[in-house]
C-alpha cells in the first residue's frame, strides 16, 4: 500500500515542478519582452538625438560648401584658383560626405527599429 501512495505523491510533484517551471519560464519571457522594448525605446530616442544632430550640422556645411563652391568655381574660371582654396573645399565635400553617410546610417536605423516594433 505504500509504494502506490509514494508513486502517486512523486507525480504529483513532478507535475507541480513541471507547472512552476512552465510560470517561471512565461515570467522569464515577459521580462525579456519589457527589457527589448524599454531597449528599443532607448535606442531610438538616442538615435533621434543624433540625427537631429547631425542633420543641423549637415546642413551648415551644406551652406559652407555651397558658398565656397562657387566662389572656387568663379576663380577657376578666372585662373585665381589657388591650392589652398581648392583643399579647403576638397576638405569640405569630404565632410560633408561624411555626415551625409551618418545621416543615412542613422536615419535607416530609425526605420529598421521602427520596423521591428511593428
Amino acid at each position: 500500500m505504500r509504494k502506490p501512495q509514494m508513486l502517486i505523491v512523486l507525480a504529483l510533484l513532478a507535475v507541480m515542478t513541471a507547472a512552476c517551471s512552465s510560470n517561471s519560464r512565461r515570467a522569464e519571457i515577459e521580462a525579456r519582452k519589457a527589457a527589448l522594448k524599454h531597449k528599443q525605446d532607448s535606442t531610438l530616442s538616442a538615435t533621434q538625438q543624433e540625427l537631429a544632430l547631425v542633420d543641423s550640422a549637415l546642413a551648415v556645411v551644406n551652406r559652407e560648401f555651397a558658398e565656397k563652391d562657387s566662389i572656387v568655381r568663379r576663380h577657376r574660371e578666372e585662373l585665381k584658383a589657388t591650392e589652398q582654396e581648392l583643399n579647403e573645399l576638397n576638405m569640405l565635400r569630404l565632410h560633408r560626405d561624411s555626415l551625409q553617410v551618418q545621416w543615412q546610417t542613422l536615419g535607416a536605423k530609425i526605420r529598421y527599429i521602427n520596423k521591428v516594433r511593428k
